[in-house]
């Protein structure tokens, strides 16, 4: 297999079995995450604590199984006709991916501890964080859509890497909008400490989209 297209030509030979059911299952099942974490905070700013911890419950089960399918995906990916450098790439692209589950787990663990401590925060303020934790769901979107198409680089893939920086610019944005009225509200340190950790945990999240994005991008521009 040539150097230069083997990632190109394994994708596409292996398309059905690694990437469109494992790549693509893992990217949901991350999906699935960051939406039961949007869920929780929707909840959260209504009150409804009861069904935020549902979806927590929810989110917990979607990143156990992504840390499943990432385990597999490596053995496959290490047991593959590709070579050092191309399996390196591949599985360090896996690993950020599964990531953007570790942080929407963290976003929900820090949850669990604001509703546990009994923190007052201002509706408006678990309404902001609801709508940055919003806009992970189409980065993860454009994620998935851009492992369906590993096999080529097309305009529609590099659409895609493109509509990822886009949805992390914008956060990056709502992160320091809610950081200013985090500290302009009337919380007390506790509260304030929990609440920076959480809107931390969905910058990061976004971050490592990009990140999943550069490596393909890297991946695939040096293949050409």
């Amino acid at each position: 297999m040539s150097e230069k297209k083997g990632m190109l030509v394994w994708f596409s030979k292996r398309k059905e079995e690694t990437v469109r059911v494992g790549s693509r299952s893992h990217g949901l099942v991350v999906q699935d995450a960051v939406t039961e974490l949007n869920l929780a905070l929707v909840a959260m700013s209504k009150g409804d604590q009861v069904s935020a911890m549902k979806c927590i419950e929810r989110l917990m089960l979607s990143e156990r199984e992504a840390d499943r399918i990432e385990d597999k995906l490596c053995a496959d990916v290490s047991g593959g006709e590709l070579s050092v450098q191309e399996r390196e790439d591949l599985i360090h692209f896996i690993r950020k991916m599964d990531q953007i589950a570790n942080w929407a787990k963290e976003g929900a663990i820090h949850i669990q501890l604001l509703k546990e401590t009994n923190a007052l925060v201002p509706e408006y303020i678990w309404q902001e964080i609801e709508k940055m934790s919003s806009e992970l769901i189409p980065a993860v979107k454009y994620l998935v859509k851009i492992v369906e198409n590993m096999d080529s680089v097309s305009t529609e893939t590099n659409r895609n890497i493109e509509a990822v920086y886009d949805q992390e610019k914008i956060i990056d944005g709502m992160y320091f909008t809610c950081i200013k009225h985090v500290h302009l509200s009337p919380m007390d340190p506790r509260a304030v400490m929990l609440i920076r950790e959480l809107i931390f945990t969905i910058e990061m999240a976004a971050d490592t989209c990009k990140a999943c994005a550069d490596t393909i991008s890297i991946m695939l521009a040096a293949r050409l």
